[in-house]
């Protein structure tokens, strides 16, 4: 598709107005979570379990659509909307998790909805422009943390079929998807605690996120260059690889610059996981669905498994967990075979 013509569409404005509301979403949770210790009374382990419940939503959200077949971007923020209204009302710990529930099923929705048309419905033009609507998330997601400072229509498609029992012969390719997204989740969410136990002040740590999101956009942004320059598995690898070298750096020395690097190779992972996945799994809005429920097992995962580490044995454990999970995609990533990715 000509860019003339992606600029003329209702599915890039659209598209990316959606984008930059999942990323002012998704980047708030990091930032929040000592206040919402504060006000519930809980610990910050206990607080980080709204990460997980968020991304538990989502899971659901996905399952069912990959059953019973695609809903419309429209609906998924709506769903999403009654969720923040939720959050919003303050009736306590209960009531928040449940908005979370139904928050984090509509976004997820919503992205796997726009992933998919992007990628598809541009012509060649599809993984750069995959890539950039996933960069245009960064500019809500760097927004984020000033606002909580401050504060102190897509029509459904029709459902493709899959072939599940060939998704289930690539577990290598889904479990892929769920280390990607569970470090990126727990990056996010937790990575102000990590900065805390290095010695930043709550206010430092919660502002730094905004530069870890610039970094974010230009990861997410080259890869309108890169995208269909190189091998996809290649591009995932070095995402995995660069984030889990970066993150030794941030523990074993001081954490600021490096912290905010981290960010460039923290925006490619997912849209380098779904672009590897659509190649393997298809491309229909079923197949969507699985790819993103696959993301979605490990951003439930990983976060619950980080709040344990953190319980055991200290938020400065978190930086060096996330690194042995980030290699690990890595070496998983350079095993694929050629011949698919």
């Amino acid at each position: 598709m000509p860019i003339a013509a992606i600029l003329r569409s209702t599915l890039f404005w659209s598209g990316s107005v959606t984008f930059v509301l999942l990323g002012l979403i998704g980047a708030l949770y990091g930032p929040a979570l000592p206040a919402l210790a504060r006000t519930h009374a809980l610990g910050t382990a206990e607080a980080g379990l709204i990460v997980a419940v968020h991304n538990g939503g989502g899971l659901l959200g996905l399952v069912l659509s990959a059953a019973f077949g695609a809903v419309s971007a429209r609906q998924a923020m709506a769903l999403a909307l009654v969720g923040a209204g939720l959050i919003a009302t303050g009736l306590g710990w209960p009531v928040t998790l449940l908005g979370a529930l139904v928050l984090g099923s509509g976004y997820a929705l919503a992205a796997a909805v726009l992933n998919r048309r992007f990628l598809t419905e541009m012509g060649p033009r599809g993984p750069a422009m995959l890539g950039f609507v996933n960069a245009v998330f960064a500019i809500g997601a760097m927004g984020a943390p000033v606002l909580l400072a401050a504060l102190g229509g897509v029509p459904a498609q029709a459902a493709a079929p899959i072939d599940l029992r060939a998704a289930l012969k690539r577990p290598g390719v889904m479990a892929l998807g769920a280390l990607g997204v569970g470090v990126e989740t727990s990056v996010v969410g937790f990575g102000p605690v990590g900065l805390i136990a290095r010695g930043m002040a709550e206010a430092d740590a919660a502002a730094l996120i905004s530069g870890f999101f610039a970094c974010f956009l230009v990861g997410r942004l080259s890869l309108v260059w890169i995208a269909v320059r190189v091998a996809p598995r290649y591009l995932l690898g070095g995402a995995f690889g660069l984030t889990g070298a970066l993150l030794i750096a941030a523990q074993m020395g001081p954490p600021q610059i490096v912290f905010a690097l981290a960010g460039a190779p923290v925006g490619i992972l997912f849209p380098a996981y779904f672009y590897v996945a659509s190649r393997r799994l298809g491309e229909g809005g079923r197949a969507a669905a699985l790819i993103m429920a696959a993301v979605y097992v490990g951003a439930i995962l990983t976060p619950v498994a980080m709040s344990l580490v953190i319980a055991e044995l200290g938020a400065g454990a978190l930086f060096p967990a996330l690194a042995v999970l980030a290699l690990a995609g890595a070496a998983g990533s350079l095993s694929l075979r050629r011949a698919a990715v």
